[in-house]
């Protein structure tokens, strides 16, 4: 018999960005999140977060609220030694609402780990204990890009993630100046469904044709045009990830079976801890690349996708770089960070966050 939950809470959490960021599905000033905590009877506390995004998820922060208050009864008096039927049947309650579901599974994680006085990344396998995320350039004009990727590299990131979306010649720019800023930095893009699939190859065909290699083309078109995918896949020499096309394992199988991908992109907000894992499963299976990607999660959720991909330790491609965007607070344990390299080491029980908000 474990312990038994004593209470479930959550609260806005809301964070200043450093600065706006701007993708093509938007500009973003502040992160509107929702706190979740896990309280056991023996006073543990297990942390989760979530980082609504309306037009990815379809959460915002007024509807995680509700919904986890919705589905407080089926959590509170639970052992949370039981986690998987737990989550089970909260996940069945509220099936829709992937992103208040996801900050949840990270709580009760978090809480649970903690219990049996183990760190998270060793729930998870324990196979590295550190990893090194890229750092994501948002739009702006070519100049901006350029001064933005010059402070990305001297502040040590040898990754640089491009967001892109303003069309073909002015990304091409962009690209090029990146390359200017960083000659020895790995360069990848990001077009959040910005691009029609002949758009996106000739923006690839265009840069290569310059010199510029790219190392990975993300979501390049809308998320249900798996057909599209797959073309840009077959017309251009860069490995193809879809981010916003897969939320669930059903679609990672559905984009294996079209042979639409090369690469996965796993966010927990979109999936949770659960659906992680089973998307990282079937992806091993079908030899196609993982990605840990996130949302706008300040170090409280960011801690579980590192915890998860070091103890995977199957990640090709780490994009865990909101923790840069936001302005800090006070928040012990999670993890460690030297530049661009996240670490788990030392972490002794769950994430051992310590937060008072």
């Amino acid at each position: 018999m474990g312990i038994k939950i004593r209470e479930l809470k959550v609260e806005p959490f809301n964070l200043a960005l450093k600065e706006p960021f701007i993708i093509a599905t938007g500009r973003k000033d502040a992160a509107n999140n929702v706190l979740v905590r896990i309280i056991l009877e023996d006073g543990t506390v297990g942390y989760g977060e979530v980082a609504p995004s309306p037009y990815t998820t379809g959460d915002t922060q007024q509807t995680c609220l509700a919904v986890l208050d919705h589905i407080r009864w089926a959590v509170e008096g639970q052992d949370i030694a039981k986690w998987r039927s737990l989550l089970s049947k909260t996940r069945k309650l509220i099936r829709s609402n992937v992103g208040a579901h996801s900050g949840l599974e990270l709580a009760v994680l978090d809480a649970l780990t903690k219990t049996m006085g183990i760190p998270l990344y060793e729930f998870f396998g324990g196979a590295i204990t550190s990893v090194e995320t890229d750092l994501t350039l948002s739009l702006g004009t070519p100049d901006e890009t350029f001064n933005a990727a010059r402070k990305a590299v001297d502040q040590g990131f040898k990754l640089i993630k491009v967001k892109v979306g303003q069309g073909v010649s002015v990304d091409a720019e962009r690209i090029l100046r990146v390359r200017e800023a960083g000659p020895d930095c790995e360069i990848s893009l990001d077009a959040n469904q910005a691009y029609s699939p002949k758009d996106a190859v000739e923006l690839v065909r265009r840069v290569n044709a310059d010199g510029v290699e790219i190392g990975l083309l993300e979501q390049p078109v809308r998320r249900d045009d798996i057909e599209g995918l797959k073309y840009v896949r077959e017309h251009c020499p860069v490995a193809v990830a879809a981010d916003e096309s897969c939320f669930t394992p059903e679609d990672a199988i559905r984009l294996i079976r079209a042979d639409a991908v090369d690469v996965i992109n796993i966010k927990l907000a979109k999936c949770g801890i659960v659906g992680a894992m089973d998307i990282a499963g079937i992806c091993r299976s079908a030899n196609k690349g993982l990605m840990i990607g996130c949302m706008m999660e300040s170090k409280i959720g960011l801690a579980a996708s590192a915890h998860f991909a070091c103890g995977s330790g199957d990640f090709l491609h780490h994009d865990l770089d909101s923790i840069y965007l936001l302005r800090p607070f006070d928040c012990k344990g999670g993890f460690k960070l030297d530049g661009p390299r996240f670490s788990v080491d030392g972490i002794e029980k769950g994430t051992d966050l310590e937060f008072n908000p």
